[in-house]
């Protein structure tokens, strides 16, 4: 039996530090971006595309690292803002002129000389109280400055055009002063990180505000935001995004962004990841971790359902770590109280791959795990549960013969599968995959009367970090009763 202290929880969902081991195999991607950014000429805006937990602020801590703060390579000043920790601490007014502070006073105590920089942050004392009362008056009480307010601020009456035009001239003087006292440098490079956690509204009004008064000389913006995130906030601008529309929104994306740069998750190989990631929380032997085969299937499983996104893994791990735990503690009670002198709650490796498979779909298809939480066998699932469940009608006999030939929809659970799929986007786009996850599950079970038995067994484990772990399941004579409908 394995012990308390041989355990470890692992994941700590933090960004990767810059000297921590490149475990997804993504070194190129880095080099390159940073080569780019050697070599490229200013002004310019970068923005690094992805979803949440895809690495962008890991990405962004190595850029900074090699091209700011490595005494051997840094060739830039790095400026470093967190929007989400303005937004959180003012309301939206506040937040965008408290962001641009900080960039101007950080810059600031880069200046050699201190009389001119005290000079300096008396004007811009005063420009700032200036420009408050303007994003005041341009401030609405539910997206906070509303889609014209920086565009008032910067083209208002002639007193505002005054302050914007005054504050623009006091960053290229501070700019200047800096760059003449440090010959070896090449500029600055602004880190503007979590756009995509502040309300999008807000992240577009602070991008035009960026765009308008730092587009100058020496200096390099590399922005974490999605272009989804920016149609979310052009929407009070240009309404809902149609194909008529469209070119709007992108015509502004391209006006901020000159360099798009996509997180490259599909390219990430997740093995080295999870396999050292499994091995620090104990989740396998010694033997198991020799076994090709079973380490073959754990990748294709995650790969299949949580994919490569970063945040998803560490989420598999530490729920995978927790349940070795629970088991471990329940093994240790057994032999307490000798009530159970035979029970071995040590998962074996069949066991183990399916709890893994189990946890995999809870994390990636939460709705869909709560339905195996209902209805365990899934080669039961019929035409009349997906109607139930409010599925839309498909007729099968339509689709491509080509497809129809693959076998892909051979059996009423693929096609009861793939109708439940079509009730949210994201299971749509993700269908095809889940019927190989699926397809694969049953490979691995290989006893299709046991089926239901075996998964409701290990769904006990994994039900612990559910969301909705206590829905009643569906019995056998359930399903019976829904197929006579």
């Amino acid at each position: 039996m394995t012990t308390n202290n041989e355990f470890k929880s692992i994941t700590i969902d933090t960004p990767r530090k810059p000297n921590q081991e490149d475990l997804f195999g993504i070194q190129a991607y880095q080099d390159g971006l940073i080569n780019f950014i050697k070599s490229t000429g200013t002004p310019i805006t970068i923005a690094l595309q992805g979803e949440w937990g895809s690495g962008k602020t890991s990405l962004m801590n190595s850029l900074k690292y090699n091209l700011c703060d490595d005494d051997s390579t840094a060739q830039f000043f790095g400026i470093w803002i967190n929007t989400w920790q303005f937004a959180l601490l003012h309301s939206p007014s506040q937040a965008v002129l408290s962001i641009l502070e900080s960039i101007i006073n950080q810059i600031g105590t880069l200046t050699h000389d201190n009389e001119f920089w005290d000079n300096h942050k008396q004007v811009l004392i005063d420009l700032f109280k200036r420009l408050a009362v303007v994003g005041t008056k341009v401030a609405t009480s539910t997206i906070g400055l509303d889609a014209d307010g920086i565009e008032n601020m910067l083209n208002g009456d002639a007193k505002q055009s005054s302050s914007v035009e005054q504050l623009k001239n006091e960053v290229v003087s501070l700019i200047n002063e800096v760059m003449e006292n440090n010959k070896d440098k090449k500029g600055f490079i602004f880190f503007i990180d979590d756009l995509d956690r502040i309300d999008p509204p807000l992240a577009v009004e602070i991008l035009e505000l960026l765009k308008n008064l730092f587009d100058l000389e020496h200096c390099v913006f590399v922005l974490a935001i999605d272009y989804n995130v920016v149609i979310k906030g052009l929407k009070p601008k240009f309404g809902e995004l149609t194909s008529q529309n469209e070119r709007e929104f992108r015509s502004f994306f391209d006006k901020i962004i000159q360099l798009p740069f996509s997180m490259p998750v599909a390219s990430y190989t997740i093995d080295t990841f999870l396999m050292k990631a499994l091995n620090s929380i104990a989740y396998l032997t010694t033997e198991e971790q020799q076994n090709a085969d079973l380490i073959a299937d754990l990748s294709e499983m995650a790969q299949l359902s949580v994919g490569t996104n970063p945040r998803s893994l560490k989420r598999l791990t530490n729920t995978l770590s927790l349940i070795a735990m629970i088991n471990q503690c329940k093994a240790q009670q057994s032999r307490e109280h000798d009530a159970y002198e035979e029970a071995s709650y040590e998962l074996d490796s069949f066991t183990k791959k399916i709890s893994f498979s189990m946890v995999c779909i809870q994390i990636a298809f939460p709705s869909i795990y709560n339905l195996l939480l209902e209805a365990p066998n899934f080669k039961s699932w019929s035409d009349s549960l997906a109607s139930r469940l409010g599925a839309p009608k498909i007729d099968f006999f339509e689709m491509e013969p080509a497809l129809r030939r693959t076998g892909v929809f051979d059996k009423e659970w693929k096609r009861a599968l793939f109708r439940i799929c079509q009730k949210e986007a994201f299971l749509q786009q993700n269908a095809f995959k889940l019927l190989r996850f699926f397809n694969k599950l049953a490979q691995m079970i290989n006893n299709d009367e046991k089926l239901g038995e075996r998964i409701s067994q290990v769904l006990d484990l994994s039900a612990i970090t559910s969301i909705k772990a206590n829905t009643p399941k569906i019995t056998s004579f359930d399903l019976e009763k829904l197929s006579a409908l």
